[in-house]
């Protein structure tokens, strides 16, 4: 490896030299050239391993050696070392760990409840951060708790009410209201195994309305389906006014009724 070295007189502490600088637009390595005949060291590097071709602008008067070969060096990542009356100059890579290494996301404690209009628990509600495995759900009291990175938007949801966004910064509380959305009620429909759309229920749908059930009046409501409704049978357990009713639904012709 070839070396240019500039040879000057003296072996004084480079600490306790001063060098004047004043370039506009210099290159690098004429700003290190003018500083070494100043400082009476010899200045060594390599022409293949380091880049000296930056241009420089600085104004320096009575500066200390060391402190000016820092401001020009260190940002560009070369570093020096003083050895044998001689200051070599080197390429100083950025290490691995240094620009691999990241401060990890603060993490943040969250509680509070989730409830209807009326104040009401929701149980069950789904509290999740979007496009992460990051969630839990309400429990019995409607009350939650779960730890988040500190700036996620957490999203609050359950079936039949506006799902809700927030984005979580440092409080350690969040109560959520949930308004109903009676346009996707109305496109629900309750079966024996769960809640479901109209568009993916195969199973048979029959629909009493409202303005059907008042038009008998009954006193209860099991005998204002009675004849409404196919496949549903009502009948009185007993004679006896007051008596409980059975309702059988498409099961009195099948084995063991």
């Amino acid at each position: 490896m070839m070396l240019l070295s500039f040879f000057v007189l003296g072996t004084a502490m480079l600490f306790a030299q001063k060098v004047n600088l004043n370039y506009n637009k210099a290159t690098l390595r004429t700003v290190l050239e003018s500083i070494t005949e100043q400082i009476g060291h010899t200045l060594a590097f390599s022409k293949e391993a380091v880049d000296l071709s930056d241009e420089v602008t600085i104004r320096v008067t009575d500066g200390e050696a060391a402190q000016v070969l820092n401001q020009l060096l260190t940002p560009r990542q070369i570093g020096y070392e003083i050895r044998d009356n001689k200051i070599y100059i080197f390429d100083q890579p950025v290490p691995v760990n240094a620009v691999t290494r990241q401060t990890p996301p603060q993490e943040v404690r969250l509680t509070g409840t989730v409830t209807d209009v009326n104040g009401e628990p929701i149980i069950g509600a789904n509290i999740v951060v979007p496009g992460t495995t990051i969630g839990t759900v309400t429990n019995v009291d409607g009350t939650y708790s779960m730890t988040l990175p500190r700036g996620s938007v957490l999203r609050f949801s359950y079936i039949g009410y506006t799902g809700q966004e927030f984005t979580i910064a440092n409080q350690t509380v969040l109560n959520v209201q949930l308004q109903e959305d009676t346009e996707v009620l109305d496109e629900l429909v309750v079966v024996g195994y769960g809640v479901q759309r109209k568009s993916v229920v195969t199973a048979a749908i029959s629909k009493v309305s409202a303005e059907e059930l008042n038009v008998t009046r009954p006193a209860r409501v099991e005998d204002a389906l009675k004849g409404k409704v196919s496949g549903v049978q009502i009948t009185q357990s007993s004679g006896q006014p007051g008596s409980d009713s059975k309702v059988r639904i498409r099961g009195i012709g099948t084995i063991n009724n």
